[in-house]
């Protein structure tokens, strides 16, 4: 979706993931033509590795000629579900590319995916609530939280500094 609003050649989800350090369960490689796996899951799950310095956002994107600068605003830097709720709609007002990262378990109040951490775009508020695209591997594409579910999913992600909102900025070709 960013690539396509900001007029930037679209590129795979797959191969962006790949540059992102995308891990997954060996049973799953069969879904990827190009992908790592891992019988182990690595310590901050499976998915992308952007904690890593060679899989940091900001070098993937040079790498791949993708005019796009990544920055992080840590849930740790909201004192409550309301400040999350203002930063959201001035994003929405200023019409930004923003993802968030978060708890899956915790924000679909599901035990069983305590240990996944995902990130979704963010689509708009809708009457006081958030409104996520893809915010689940298993349900509904589009679903709509209240703030304060969004808050305690971002404070239980892996990381208090990954955590939160992403931020995508066009930058100059």
């Amino acid at each position: 979706m960013v690539l396509y609003r900001n007029s930037i050649p679209l590129r795979s989800a797959e191969e962006i993931g790949y540059h992102l350090g995308l891990v997954v369960r060996p049973e799953q490689s069969n879904l990827f033509s190009n992908v790592r796996t891992a019988v182990d899951m690595p310590p901050a799950g499976y998915g992308i590795q952007i904690h890593l310095p060679e899989y940091d956002p900001n070098a993937a994107f040079a790498r791949m000629g993708i005019p796009l600068s990544f920055r992080v605003e840590p849930i740790k830097g909201f004192s409550s579900a309301e400040e999350l709720l203002e930063s959201l709609r001035a994003h929405e007002r200023n019409d930004h590319d923003v993802l968030v990262a978060f708890n899956l378990g915790a924000l679909i109040d599901d035990p069983r995916l305590s240990h996944a951490h995902h990130a979704c775009v963010f689509d708009r508020i809708i009457g006081g609530r958030v409104r996520l695209v893809d915010p689940s591997f298993y349900a509904p594409k589009w679903r709509i939280f209240d703030a304060e579910q969004l808050f305690v999913a971002m404070q239980k992600h892996v990381s208090s500094d990954w955590g939160g909102i992403w931020l995508l900025t066009k930058t100059s070709s």
